[in-house]
C-alpha cells in the first residue's frame, strides 16, 4: 500500500514537473514570437472574496494590436490596487492570438510554471528518495 502512495504521489510530481516545463516553453516562445506594446489601466474592478469578505482589486487594461483595442484583465489582484487609471504597463501578446496577452513583469511572465514547480519538486524529492531507499542506493 505503501508504495502505490509513493508511486502515485512520483508521479503526480512528475506531471507537475511536465507541465512547469511547458509553461516555460510556452513563455520562452511567447517572449521570442510575441508582440510587445504597452496597455493603459482604464479601471480597477473591486473583487470581493466571498469567504471572508476581504476587498481585492484586478486592473483593466486596453491595448492596441493590429488596429483594434483588445481588453486584457490580468491575473493580478491586490489591495491597495497595483496599477492607477491611466498608467502604462509593459504587455506581450501572441501575433496570431491577440486575446493571450501577458503583463511583462517576472510574476506576469513566470507565475503558472514557478507554481507547478513548487509542487514538484517536494513530490519528485520526497517520493524519488522512498524508492531510492527501498532499492538500497540511498
Amino acid at each position: 500500500m505503501e508504495q502505490i502512495i509513493y508511486g502515485s504521489l512520483l508521479v503526480l510530481g512528475l506531471g507537475f514537473l511536465i507541465f512547469s516545463v511547458h509553461f516555460y516553453l510556452n513563455t520562452k516562445k511567447l517572449l521570442n514570437d510575441g508582440v510587445r506594446t504597452s496597455a493603459e489601466v482604464v479601471e480597477n474592478n473591486l473583487v470581493r472574496d466571498t469567504k471572508d469578505g476581504g476587498v481585492m482589486y484586478e486592473p483593466v487594461m486596453r491595448y492596441n494590436a493590429n488596429g483594434k483595442m483588445q481588453t486584457m484583465i490580468p491575473n493580478i489582484r491586490s489591495n491597495p490596487p497595483t496599477y492607477k487609471i491611466g498608467e502604462k504597463v509593459a504587455i506581450i501578446y501572441e501575433r496570431n492570438n491577440v486575446s493571450n496577452s501577458r503583463v511583462i513583469s517576472y510574476w506576469g511572465l513566470h507565475l503558472a510554471s514557478i507554481v507547478m514547480m513548487v509542487f514538484a519538486l517536494p513530490l519528485i524529492v520526497i517520493c524519488g528518495g522512498y524508492f531510492l531507499f527501498k532499492a538500497g542506493i540511498l
